[in-house]
C-alpha cells in the first residue's frame, strides 16, 4: 500500500493537534529548562534563541526518523505477500486504535509500552551534560535524546510507520510527525504565557488528535482486511510492475529492430549507387 498525499495531510494534522495538546505537557518541562538555561546564559537576542529552538528540534526530528527507519525495516519482512502484509496493517491499525484509546485516558495500553528509559543512570548522566548547554551543538543533542523519551504518542505513530511495511515511507511519516510537533514546542520556548500553556486547552486538542489517531487506525485495519480478503492484490502489485518492466523491454526491442532495419536500407543505398 502507497502512502497517499491525504494520508500525509492527516497524519500531519493528528501529529499538529497533539503538539499542543501531548507533547506541551510531556516534553514542555524540557523546553522550559533549556530555555532558563538560555536567559541565564544572557542569550536573550530573538535571532538566537530561534536558532537554539531549531537545533533542539532538529534533534528530536532525527531521532524520529531513525526511529521509522527500524521500525520500517522490520515492517518490511512482513512484505513477503499480501497475507503478513494484511496482518501487519491489523496489527498496526489496532495498536493505533489502542493507543488513541490510551491517550482518552480510557485505558492502559501505553502505560504498559512506557519503558522508564529516563530512570537509567546512562540517560540522566548523557541529560545533564547536555542540559549544562556548553555549546550550542548540546541543545541538537538534548533534541536526541529527547526523542527517546517513552512517548504513547510517538509509538501511535510508529505503529503506522510499521504498518506500510517500507522503510523510506516509515522514515517520511516521522519526519511528518516532527514536523507537526514542532510549531508547539518552538513557540513554548519563545513564548511560554500562551493560551495552549493552559491544560484545559492541551485536554481538548489531545482529544482531538486521539480520536484522529483512532480514526486512521480504523482505515489502516480496513485495508489489512482487504489484503487478507483478497491475497492476489500483493500479485497484481507484482504483475502491474512485471508487465512495465516487459513492455519497457518489448519497446527497447522494437527500436533496436528498427534501427538495425534503417541501418541494412543504408547499406542497400550504398550498394545500389556503387
Amino acid at each position: 500500500m502507497a502512502l497517499e498525499h491525504l494520508d500525509l495531510i492527516g497524519l500531519f494534522v493528528i501529529a499538529f493537534l497533539g503538539g499542543f495538546g501531548h507533547c506541551i505537557g510531556m516534553c514542555g518541562g524540557i523546553v522550559l529548562a533549556y530555555s532558563g538555561k538560555l536567559t541565564n546564559n544572557t542569550i536573550t537576542s530573538r535571532e538566537k534563541l530561534i536558532a537554539y529552538h531549531t537545533l533542539y528540534n532538529l534533534g528530536r526530528i532525527t531521532t524520529y526518523v531513525i526511529l521509522g527507519a527500524i521500525v520500517g525495516a522490520l515492517g518490511s519482512m512482513f512484505s513477503i505477500n499480501a497475507t503478513l502484509r494484511g496482518s501487519l496493517f491489523v496489527f498496526a491499525g489496532i495498536a493505533m486504535i489502542l493507543a488513541g484509546l490510551s491517550l482518552l485516558g480510557k485505558i492502559t495500553f501505553l502505560t504498559k509500552l512506557e519503558h522508564s528509559m529516563q530512570a537509567s543512570k546512562w540517560y540522566q548522566t548523557k541529560f545533564q551534560n547536555t542540559l549544562s548547554l556548553k555549546t550550542p551543538f548540546s541543545l541538537y543533542l538534548l533534541g536526541l535524546l529527547n526523542g527517546l523519551l517513552p512517548c504513547g504518542f510517538v509509538y501511535a505513530f510508529l505503529f503506522s510507520a510499521a504498518g506500510f511495511a517500507n522503510i523510506l515511507t516509515a522514515m517520511l511519516i516521522m519526519l511528518v510527525f516532527g514536523i507537526g510537533t514542532l510549531p508547539s514546542l518552538f513557540l513554548l520556548g519563545l513564548l511560554t504565557n500562551t493560551m495552549f500553556s493552559k491544560p484545559s486547552f492541551r485536554k481538548i486538542l489531545m482529544n482531538l488528535s486521539a480520536i484522529a489517531i483512532m480514526i486512521f487506525g480504523g482505515l489502516m485495519v480496513q485495508k489489512g482486511i482487504k489484503f487478507l480478503q483478497n491475497p492476489q492484490m500483493g500479485n497484481k502489485i507484482h504483475m502491474k510492475i512485471d508487465a512495465t518492466n516487459a513492455n519497457g523491454n518489448n519497446q527497447h526491442m522494437k527500436n533496436h529492430e528498427t534501427a538495425q532495419s534503417n541501418k541494412e536500407s543504408q547499406m542497400d543505398t550504398k550498394e545500389e549507387s556503387h
